[in-house]
């Protein structure tokens, strides 16, 4: 299991809040990587956030034993993606193409690959300051055959349980009609995704979580033992770091405007 993670800076504005294009780009990285999905994109304009600047579109699109999630701040004119598949494929071309379809700034973005290995265990240091969030990463024996009720309820427990934001009901599919090799499920919140990924044939399930803001990330793992089995593995790692450098856009101080003046108007006498 391949999962490249890339975070994004100095980005287009326009781009970033262009939902077709989004929709487009997440085909066509598929398509040009020889990905196989199984599904069409699913696509979240995301303009009610408590932080203005936190605007944007999250979307996704199901592999066979994977995905591809985009989430883009358009404001701060940077997204984040995270490419997960059971399968090859060259993670040089998928920088790449999303260097050329959503330019960004080389010097200031960040690029990581990892191969889903059994028996990692490391939690590397995560600042609230310089850091957008944790991510964590876990491979989990199971114990248990998951069915599609207990992804969905599995999901949307735990976004209550870490104090997170949902934006959307939990999706939950399986690869394929007849016999399917995996049984997938994906919630997007707020603050990024939460995502599982069952392996019939191994009964092995890969589990991510990818916050943009900080919290508790200690619990996850009793979670996931207590619900599914023994974790092989388990990494947490920093997401969008030196993040509060990136230049910030001038729309902000005037979406605060538009988003505000309905309390103005109401305290009016």
């Amino acid at each position: 299991m391949k999962h490249t993670m890339l975070d994004c800076y100095g980005s287009i504005e326009s781009k970033l809040d262009d939902v077709k294009y989004i929709n487009n780009l997440l085909n066509h990285v598929a398509y040009q990587l020889n990905l196989v999905s199984v599904a069409p994109p699913f696509l979240l304009p995301y303009y009610y956030g408590v932080e203005p600047e936190d605007i944007g579109i999250s979307a996704f699109l199901f592999l066979k034993g994977g995905h591809i999630t985009i989430h883009t701040f358009p404001l701060r004119e940077c997204y984040f993606v995270d490419m997960v598949y059971d399968g090859e494929y060259d993670e040089n071309v998928a920088y790449k193409l999303f260097k050329r379809l959503l330019p960004f700034e080389d010097e200031r973005s960040i690029i990581n690959t990892k191969e889903r290995k059994i028996n990692e265990e490391y939690i590397l240091p995560i600042s609230s300051e310089e850091d957008f969030g944790p991510h964590i990463l876990a491979k989990i024996d199971a114990n248990v055959v998951p069915t599609m009720e207990t992804i969905f309820d599995f999901l949307e427990s735990t976004i209550d349980k870490i104090g997170m934001t949902p934006i959307i009901r939990p999706y939950v599919i399986k690869d394929l009609m007849v016999n399917p090799t995996y049984l997938s499920g994906i919630v997007m919140i707020a603050e990024s995704h939460i995502s599982f990924h069952y392996n019939y044939n191994e009964k092995v399930i890969y589990f991510d979580l990818f916050s943009c803001k900080m919290f508790d990330h200690s619990k996850i793992k009793d979670i996931l033992i207590r619900e599914f089995g023994n974790v092989s593995s388990y990494v947490v790692i920093p997401r969008g770091t030196k993040h509060k450098y990136n230049k910030v856009s001038n729309m902000i101080q005037t979406e605060k405007i538009y988003n505000s003046v309905w309390k103005d108007n109401i305290c009016k006498k």
